[in-house]
């Protein structure tokens, strides 16, 4: 079983691991009030099955389309993203 730290404010909710980086396996490390989420593993930026990066505009669940993809902290573009074999992690 994972254990994690969590902090929450008016307006972020943070999950850290043992050693304090941003970290979550199950959903997004950082979720701010307005619906923006981000997914960080072992402190960098990641996530296999989607961006890990989402901004929102206004409401929860009205998005801008800024979406960005990341792997081990390293950011591909959406084609590399989408290209990629679901058992390789690219790195670069």
């Amino acid at each position: 079983m994972k254990t994690y730290k969590v902090t929450v404010t008016e307006t972020v909710t943070k999950w850290y691991n043992e050693s304090s980086e941003l970290h979550r396996e199950d959903g997004p490390a950082i979720e701010w009030a307005n619906g923006d989420k981000f997914y960080f593993i072992n402190g960098k930026l990641h996530r296999e099955d989607g961006p890990a990066v989402k901004y929102v505009i206004g409401s929860v669940g009205f998005e801008n389309g800024d979406k960005f993809y990341y792997i081990n902290g390293e950011e591909l573009t959406k084609q590399e993203f989408k290209a990629r074999d679901s058992k390789t992690v690219i790195t670069k």
